[in-house]
């Protein structure tokens, strides 16, 4: 008779790794912007930054920009890509320069093209982060080809 192994797993077994969760974010802001528009965007992005980040909000509100820097830090490094991106905070001011985009390298290379509105869910997203925090938000500079991104929050 074979003997049976049993294991005992829980989700949060598993490392966390969410490149997916990109492309479904693309999927629903190209849905909504395609029958919708524009406006119809950042409202569904409005809305859904501030239920879905509201921790991070709280957090800000309490640290400052330094959880904004560390949440970012984190991202990459749950990506596996942490020299892609580098945060310079100086007092008031977090400067973010992205080299590549994990993620838009995994749409591409998934055979996956990122929609027009893709930028959206880091600008507007970031935008309503920083307003919620009594922060300012800029987009300095986005690359559509590999997702290499400048922006800034600052006072």
């Amino acid at each position: 008779m074979a003997e049976k192994l049993v294991i005992d797993k829980n989700a949060a077994d598993n490392e966390y790794f969410h490149r997916d969760f990109h492309i479904s974010g693309d999927r629903g802001v190209r849905y909504v912007g395609e029958n919708y528009g524009d406006d119809a965007v950042v409202k569904y992005l409005e809305k859904f930054t501030k239920a879905y980040y509201s921790p991070l909000i709280a957090k800000i509100k309490t640290d400052g920009l330094k959880a904004m820097k560390e949440h970012i830090e984190n991202i990459y490094a749950v990506e596996k890509y942490p020299d892609n991106v580098a945060c310079t905070l100086d007092g008031e001011k977090l400067l973010v320069e992205v080299s590549e985009c994990p993620a838009v390298k995994y749409m591409k290379e998934s055979g996956y093209e990122p929609s027009k509105w893709y930028v959206m869910l880091t600008s507007v997203v970031n935008d309503v982060i920083a307003k919620e925090c009594g922060y300012n938000f800029e987009m300095i500079s986005y690359s559509e080809e590999n997702g290499a991104a400048s922006y800034k929050f600052f006072k």
